[in-house]
């Protein structure tokens, strides 16, 4: 049987979980938050990460970014969709 390997991003969900379980384990409160606030920066980096990308590489949110039907250029007046789309320069 070949042996599995997981992800980054698996690892880092899985560590996530795990600093969880540690900070509610922890007898000191500030040790406790410091669990916590480590578990809310991966799971912060998680929800702006792609899967199926590098760890590192972060999702493209931008919304001022997206095409618009506006924005599209078509190669003739009768086509209704085209492939040839131009980005607004601002």
């Amino acid at each position: 049987m070949p042996p599995e390997y997981d992800t980054g991003l698996e690892l880092l969900t899985e560590s996530a979980a795990l600093l969880d379980l540690a900070g509610r384990a922890c007898d000191s409160d500030e040790d406790a938050e410091r669990f916590d606030g480590l578990a809310d920066r991966i799971r912060a980096y998680l929800a702006v990460s792609r899967p199926t990308t590098t760890l590192g590489m972060p999702r493209i949110a931008d919304d001022a970014s997206r095409l618009t039907e506006e924005a599209v250029v078509h190669r003739t007046a009768a086509a209704g969709h085209s492939h040839i789309r131009v980005l607004p320069t601002s």
